[in-house]
């Protein structure tokens, strides 16, 4: 009786010691592949749990199949013999058997070439069916399953792999659903999967179903990081190519600026995805993930901007109507317009036209009604056109607080900015673009009353 309880015991604490390694070997990791190796080498593991064989299958929801995706241990008594006494001439630790590189041996033996080629269409098994059940159940199964059972239970492909022997069924979870199924049996060891047993297999289930989906998080992460990598290096070679043109003369430092912009969010991203590399928290590694994507929004902002402002030279020119394309832009402000309570009065005959690059053009007259809106809260927009000297003028007035006249020599400069957010471009973008078409850009403002921006095109018949 001594001897039987200290047999369990050394089981339990081996089994312990299991869980621990392989929870501790795949933090270590964020490779699916070796993720899988190591659950499975630990389900097969001689003296813990040591079932014969243990197989991933993965979920896919959309086309609603089962697929292999790994497997580990022999197809059949003769290989099993081969398999387990190469393994027992290397006398090595569980750590190291955990780490072995399996995949030269895997890439030779029958059984997981055999999992990797089963696909299983689920609309096509009968509702008794176990693979259906857990998908839909999300329970484990626990049985011993002969040849009469097997054609009602579990789907054909299975049955000449698993049938007859102890199998048990698992759901592999991530943090939102159901990913998969873990199947291992006990065909060739035929040690009794107890409760015990079954508890173990359970841990090591939700570990891998953590470990899979923070793999998976990491390897998104990467990805958006070598976007933003490759989209640096791009603004690095965009730099130095305008300023050997000398499109102008602030071209250098403005295109030096916009990397440092790009830096800041950068390194933030860096840091979280150093963080989420460093937790296990799968609630923490979703916040960072979140913070990572808002920061990648922050440079697509940025490189938006820039994008707008190296468009200074026409390019496809054409007759624009200037009422259209005014109502246009009021259009996308329709809602911020109503509640700032701003009344917008149009003085734009029909008839005037304007030959110009019509998302230039757009830019310029978007640019000068969302600052109007931006610095007023109720009160007046006038918008209104007429020729004068030869030249198309083009007015945009608000009622709102207007600038200090101290600033007014400076706010088409770049990055001169009083709100603050932004990057103090969007007038610098509008002068640029206007005195690109041979125009020129005015502006009038009285602190507290308002702000008159006038914008003159030369008539081009």
């Amino acid at each position: 009786m001594v001897k039987t309880i200290e047999e369990k015991c050394r089981l339990l604490n081996y089994q312990l010691y299991l869980l621990h390694t392989i929870s501790k070997t795949i933090k270590e990791t964020f490779n699916e592949n070796r993720i899988l190796n190591v659950i499975l080498t630990g389900l097969t593991a001689n003296g813990a749990i040591g079932l014969s064989r243990a197989a991933v299958f993965y979920y896919d929801r959309d086309k609603n199949i089962i697929y292999g995706r790994k497997g580990i241990g022999p197809f059949d008594n003769e290989e099993a013999y081969k398999i387990w006494s190469e393994l027992s001439k290397k006398n090595i630790s569980l750590e190291e058997y955990l780490s072995y590189n399996l995949e030269k041996e895997l890439a030779t033996q029958k059984f997981p070439q055999t999992i990797r080629k089963i696909v299983i269409n689920l609309d096509e098994l009968n509702e008794e069916n176990y693979f259906k059940r857990v998908i839909k159940e999300k329970q484990i199964f626990h049985m011993y399953m002969d040849n009469k059972q097997a054609s009602i239970y579990l789907p054909k492909e299975i049955e000449t792999i698993f049938i007859p022997s102890e199998i048990v069924l698992l759901p592999l979870y991530s943090s939102k659903d159901i990913i998969g199924i873990i199947m291992a049996d006990n065909a060739f060891h035929f040690h009794p999967i107890d409760e015990s047993t079954l508890l173990l297999i359970s841990l090591i289930s939700i570990q891998t179903g953590i470990a899979l989906e923070n793999a998976n998080n990491y390897n998104i992460v990467q990805k958006q990081l070598e976007e933003l990598k490759e989209l640096h290096s791009a603004m690095e070679s965009m730099q130095e190519e305008l300023v050997k043109k000398e499109k102008l003369s602030t071209i250098g430092k403005m295109a030096s600026y916009f990397i440092h912009e790009i830096k800041n969010p950068l390194a933030t991203a860096g840091g979280f995805v150093k963080r989420i590399l460093e937790s296990n928290d799968i609630s923490s590694i979703h916040r960072d993930a979140d913070i990572v994507l808002k920061e990648i929004k922050k440079l697509e902002q940025i490189l938006n901007k820039f994008s707008n402002f190296t468009l200074l030279t026409p390019m496809k020119i054409e007759k624009i109507s200037l009422l259209d394309i005014v109502k246009e832009i009021l259009d996308t402000f329709e809602l911020e317009l109503s509640k700032k309570y701003i009344d917008v009065q149009i003085d734009i005959q029909q008839n005037i036209s304007l030959k110009a690059e019509k998302v230039q053009l757009y830019e310029i007259l978007f640019n000068l009604i969302s600052n109007a809106i931006e610095n007023m809260e109720r009160g007046t927009i006038k918008i209104s056109a007429e020729v004068e000297n030869s030249l198309l003028k083009i007015s945009v007035e608000d009622t709102g607080k207007g600038i200090p006249k101290e600033n007014i020599p400076y706010v088409i400069e770049p990055f001169f900015s009083t709100k603050n957010e932004g990057l103090g471009l969007g007038l610098f973008i509008v002068s640029n673009l206007v005195e690109s078409y041979g125009g020129k850009l005015e502006i009038e403002s009285v602190e507290k009353k308002g702000t008159k921006v006038k914008i003159y095109f030369p008539i081009i018949n």
